[in-house]
């Protein structure tokens, strides 16, 4: 399979808004029938830093309607499934959202993001109401394989990657704005859930400056820990080929049969 992780340019500065959302919609244009899978960042409807939600929602409203139908159009042009996050309204609110379109364009699935930081729970005051408390992993069966999602903040709440390993997911797909750790810091973090989860992580996110040492990002990790791509500050998009059936197995403790890590864990789980 071939991967397409796409990462625009983002600023502090919404006067930039306009320009970086062509940026995405000039990226998904030059996707072409290749490619089996395309990634973008989080709040993909919202291109720039705002500032509250009067400026979100404007945002969102003024290009959720392109960005969709271009997602749709893309799918179906390349015959790929398209995974996009921005808005949802329900209601009189919205939720954090994952769209995915398979490659005929259909939406088959939306992945609420899990947990939100203090500026979605508070400033855009979100709807949150899915929330269970016990947490369930969400995943979506397509053409066969099992895809597992995280958004952003997400990646933090380390207790969950058990739970979506037991799942038996081949890819995770991972939407970000996240803005201030850096590439390092971000690697280790996906290293650590492909590792755990046996599982391909495609993450997209945005990139501040391609000298940036924080922010960006965007990479491709295999079940074994090992980055196919990272993208760090570099602004565009990147293809990555790779088999979501090349799992890591070891033994189950010495002289034991292979196991997934997950599956050797819960061998000695009291």
């Amino acid at each position: 399979m071939k991967a397409c992780i796409i990462q625009p340019p983002y600023s502090m500065d919404v006067s930039h808004s306009d320009e970086y959302f062509a940026f995405k919609m000039q990226m998904l244009d030059a996707c072409d029938e290749s490619i089996d899978i395309i990634v973008l960042p989080e709040y993909s409807d919202v291109p720039c830093a705002t500032k509250g939600k009067e400026d979100t929602f404007y945002y969102h409203h003024k290009y959720i309607n392109t960005l969709l139908d271009k997602c749709i159009e893309t799918a179906k042009r390349c015959d790929a499934i398209v995974f996009v996050n921005a808005l949802f309204q329900v209601g009189d609110n919205y939720r954090n959202t994952t769209y995915v379109y398979n490659r005929q364009g259909g939406l088959v699935g939306q992945y609420f993001k899990h947990h939100l930081p203090p500026l979605e729970k508070e400033v855009l005051e979100l709807n949150y109401s899915y929330k269970e408390d016990v947490f369930k992993p969400y995943v979506l069966e397509i053409d066969g394989l099992r895809y597992g999602f995280l958004t952003c903040y997400d990646f933090y709440f380390y207790e969950d990657f058990l739970e979506i390993a037991r799942q038996n997911v081949d890819i995770i797909i991972g939407c970000s704005l996240q803005r201030s750790d850096t590439h390092d810091a971000i690697e280790i973090m996906c290293r650590f859930l492909a590792y755990n989860t046996n599982a391909h992580v495609i993450r997209s996110s945005v990139s501040f400056a391609e000298d940036s040492e924080v922010c960006g990002a965007s990479m491709v990790v295999s079940p074994f820990g090992k980055v196919l791509a990272n993208m760090k500050g570099r602004f565009g998009m990147e293809v990555v080929e790779f088999d979501p059936q090349n799992k890591y197995f070891k033994p189950a403790g010495f002289g034991n049969p292979p196991a997934a890590h997950h599956e050797y864990i819960e061998y000695g789980r009291k």
